[in-house]
């Protein structure tokens, strides 16, 4: 077995290592939830902050 396995294993068997993987899948799929939601609320968002641009003094984008 090669070094760079050996070392694979070695990551994948300490505790450690599957946490920061685990953590890092809940961060992947926090920024996904996050894009989708500000995708699906983008064109109200944009409207809202034009409204809210306009009734300060600023030109609508």
């Amino acid at each position: 077995m090669s070094k760079l396995m050996q070392g694979v294993v070695r990551f994948w068997r300490e505790e450690e290592g599957t946490e920061v993987v685990e953590w890092a899948l809940v961060a992947g799929m926090i920024v996904a939830i996050g894009a989708a939601v500000f995708t699906a609320l983008g064109t109200q968002a944009r409207v809202l902050l034009n409204q809210l641009l306009q009734a300060i003094g600023g030109t609508a984008v």
